[in-house]
């Protein structure tokens, strides 16, 4: 009975850290569109775009 309750018990751990893990590989990182928009406005204008 209590070899059964751990089954389940690992069980649900193991698909619940999978879906973590999926979670953060579909995860959209914008981080380097932001970063590829900076630099393309420091090309264009000379300065970054927080230095007004």
């Amino acid at each position: 009975m209590l070899l059964e309750i751990w089954t389940y018990i690992s069980f649900a751990l193991a698909v619940g850290t999978g879906l973590v893990v999926l979670f953060f590989l579909v995860k959209k990182d914008d981080a380097r569109e932001k970063e590829e928009a900076a630099r393309e406005y420091f090309d264009a204008h000379g300065h970054w775009p927080d230095e007004a």
